[in-house]
């Protein structure tokens, strides 16, 4: 069985593999959810048509809450503050679609899967930003 960091390390480079696909440029953190540092390291950095999208990422096999403390968000939107992008918390649930939440104020945060239902699914965050008619979304 994998091991639950190696399995959201897969995910994390999943992720940043949709927004390359999507013709973002993307980068993943390379101390992504690895032991103490002097400065925060968010977990992808996805820059699409100029738009800076800074991204803390959580997956979870089955839809448990998910606790962000402040000092992980305070971190989180002081690198979106300085880059001039959008912070946000990025949730998968097993097999279900990869939903972001903006995040603007630097406090702890508790994600449960009715949260993730209400977040903006990451194929019309994208269609918002490259001003692709939403339509295409729906079937």
């Amino acid at each position: 069985m994998a091991r639950p960091k190696r399995k959201g390390t897969a995910h994390e480079r999943n992720l940043a593999l949709y927004f390359w696909e999507r013709g973002c440029a993307v980068l993943r953190g390379c101390s992504s959810g690895g032991g103490v540092r002097r400065r925060y390291v968010p977990d992808i950095v996805a820059i699409c048509n100029g738009v800076v999208l800074v991204m803390e990422a959580k997956y979870r096999g089955k839809p448990t809450h998910i606790y962000l403390d402040e000092e992980k968000m305070r971190g989180l939107v002081e690198f979106a503050r300085r880059s001039h992008g959008r912070a946000m918390v990025v949730v998968k649930y097993g097999k279900g679609p990869w939903r972001a939440m903006p995040v603007a104020e630097p406090r702890p945060i508790t994600i449960g899967r009715n949260d993730y239902d209400r977040f903006v699914d990451l194929g019309a965050l994208l269609a918002s930003i490259q001003n692709r008619p939403m339509d295409e979304f729906f079937s």
